[in-house]
């Protein structure tokens, strides 16, 4: 069972999605600007709130100890940002109801988030809130009301290339660490906060 929530959990990697998310952006028709503009906007504030929060607590101690949080949950948070929107794209002309291959990303999302406690990288609160910050992202990117359109095959093709580059040619990077470096560079502290140990 371990090795599936750490299969899971691998799926909502940043180095992957990110890369996906953003070929989808740029390659996509067209015809689907309003809905990829809207991704782009909302996917940015998700992402830099995930950031912003790890790095209050990592470089100053800010969180709440009341409920553990020390941060979004990144995998949470991207999963549910990233998945539904590109399961809406590559349906999108396809399939008669897209929405609900929206509503199977939101779910994947969600086991993914879920894989993150088993795995002892998230309370309960951080990956919640993570889920429900990046579902909130992929709500208003899919408000849009895009004109037909199909996604071409070859470029879903790349966008899954594209996400595979990083995880396979550098897979020894790991966002943490480099959350981790950034919050000690901006605190000027040697070392982060540990989790407990919010100053509030």
């Amino acid at each position: 069972m371990s090795s599936l929530w750490v299969h899971l959990s691998q799926l909502g990697d940043s180095r992957w999605l990110l890369p996906l998310g953003l070929t989808l952006m740029l390659a996509a028709p067209a015809a689907s600007a309003p809905l990829r503009w809207r991704w782009a906007v909302a996917l940015a504030i998700a992402a830099s709130l995930t950031l912003a929060s790890k790095l209050a607590f990592l470089g100053w101690g800010v969180g709440l100890a009341r409920l553990d949080f020390t941060g979004f949950s990144g995998h949470a948070t991207m999963s549910a940002a990233v998945y539904p929107v590109v399961a809406y794209l590559a349906a999108h002309g396809r399939c008669r109801s897209p929405r609900r291959w929206a509503v199977a990303g939101v779910a994947l999302a969600a086991a993914i988030a879920w894989s993150r406690l088993p795995l002892n990288a998230h309370s309960l609160s951080e990956v919640v809130s993570g889920w429900l910050l990046g579902t909130a992202a992929s709500a208003v990117a899919l408000s849009a009301r895009p004109a037909a359109f199909t996604t071409p095959l070859r470029t879903l093709v790349l966008a899954l290339c594209m996400g595979l580059l990083v995880p396979l040619t550098m897979p020894s990077v790991r966002t943490h660490d480099l959350v981790v470096r950034l919050a000690t560079e901006l605190s000027g502290r040697d070392s982060v906060f540990a989790r407990h140990h919010p100053q509030r």
